[in-house]
């Protein structure tokens, strides 16, 4: 049974075009592994209250989604591969 999950990514500062392939590429990973995409909001470029990865800046972007639960751990790592991605959390959360 499909859970409902928040999840936030801080993307390194890069070109708009890079920012939303890198998007993207998170929003079909999670349709290939058959989750419901409710919303994507996108906070834009924010400074980073510290230094990651040599970065002072970063874009966030937060997912709200439902997927199977056992999907979870490949997204993680996903996310751990995806050099663009600096942060990200994965929240269980109630609907609504």
């Amino acid at each position: 049974m499909k859970k409902f999950y928040e999840s936030m990514i801080i993307i390194k500062p890069l070109s708009e075009e890079e920012t939303n392939q890198t998007i993207e590429t998170v929003k079909n990973f999670l349709t290939e592994r058959e989750a419901e995409i409710d919303n994507v909001n996108i906070w834009g470029l924010r400074r980073l209250a510290y230094e990651i990865e040599k970065q002072t800046e970063g874009y966030y972007v937060i997912l709200y989604f439902s997927i199977e639960p056992n999907h979870i751990t490949a997204l993680e790592n996903f996310y751990r591969l995806n050099e663009n991605i600096i942060r990200f959390n994965v929240i269980k959360k109630e609907k609504g």
